[in-house]
C-alpha cells in the first residue's frame, strides 16, 4: 500500500468516525479534481459549487460504503460529481427553456491553434446532449452501456448521440473525417 492509499484510508476512517479534520483534508484533496470533471458538464461557477455542495454531501454520507478493492477514491468520488452534474443539468433544463445552440464556424488552422480552453468553448455550443456522451465516452472513458445508465437512454441512443456529436465536430471545424479517425477511432 502506497503512502497516499494509506492516507486515503485513514481520512476515510475519520471521516466515516465523523472527524472533521479529516473531512477538510479529504475535500482539500478532492476538490480540485471534482472541480475539472464537473466543469465538463457545468458551465455556470454558481452551478458547479452547488453541484460540488451535492456531491460531497453524497460522498461524505455514501464513504462508509467506498470499498478500495474496487478501485481509488479519486474515481469513486469523480463519479458521484458527475452522475449529480448530468442529473442537475437534466432538472435545470426541465426548468428553463434554453435559447438555440450557437453556430460556430471555425477553419481547421484555428482548430491547430486552439487552446485548450478555446476550443471547449466551441464544443460547448453542441447540442447538450451529445456533448454530454462525447464528454462521458471520450474524455471520462464511460461505454455505451453506463452512458445509458447515467443519462436514461438506450445504448444505442448513446451511439447515434455520439455519431452525430462527431459530424458536429467534422462540420465546425470542416474537417473530412480522415482527420479523427487516429484520434475518435474507437468512438462507435
Amino acid at each position: 500500500m502506497s503512502d497516499s492509499e494509506r492516507q486515503e484510508e485513514d481520512w476515510i476512517e475519520g471521516c466515516v468516525r465523523g472527524d472533521s479534520g479529516a473531512q477538510k483534508k479529504l475535500f482539500g484533496a478532492l476538490f480540485p479534481y471534482l472541480k475539472g470533471a464537473v466543469r465538463r458538464y457545468i458551465y455556470d461557477e454558481d452551478e458547479i459549487q452547488d453541484v460540488l455542495q451535492e456531491a460531497f454531501i453524497r460522498i461524505f454520507k455514501n464513504l462508509s460504503t467506498f470499498d478500495p478493492k474496487k478501485g481509488r477514491l479519486r474515481i469513486w468520488a469523480a463519479r458521484i460529481a458527475v452522475n449529480v452534474a448530468i442529473t442537475e443539468g437534466k432538472r435545470r433544463q426541465r426548468i428553463k427553456e434554453l435559447p438555440g445552440q450557437a453556430s460556430l464556424e471555425v477553419s481547421p488552422s484555428a482548430f491547430e491553434t486552439l487552446a485548450l480552453g478555446d476550443l471547449i468553448s466551441v464544443l460547448r455550443g453542441m447540442p447538450e446532449e451529445q456533448y454530454a456522451v462525447l464528454n462521458l465516452h471520450v474524455v471520462e472513458g464511460y461505454s455505451h452501456k453506463e452512458i445509458g445508465e447515467m443519462l436514461g437512454i438506450a445504448s444505442e441512443l448513446s451511439r447515434q448521440r455520439l455519431t452525430r456529436a462527431r459530424k458536429w465536430v467534422m462540420e465546425r471545424f470542416n474537417l473530412s473525417g480522415g482527420e479523427l479517425v487516429p484520434k475518435m477511432q474507437n468512438l462507435s
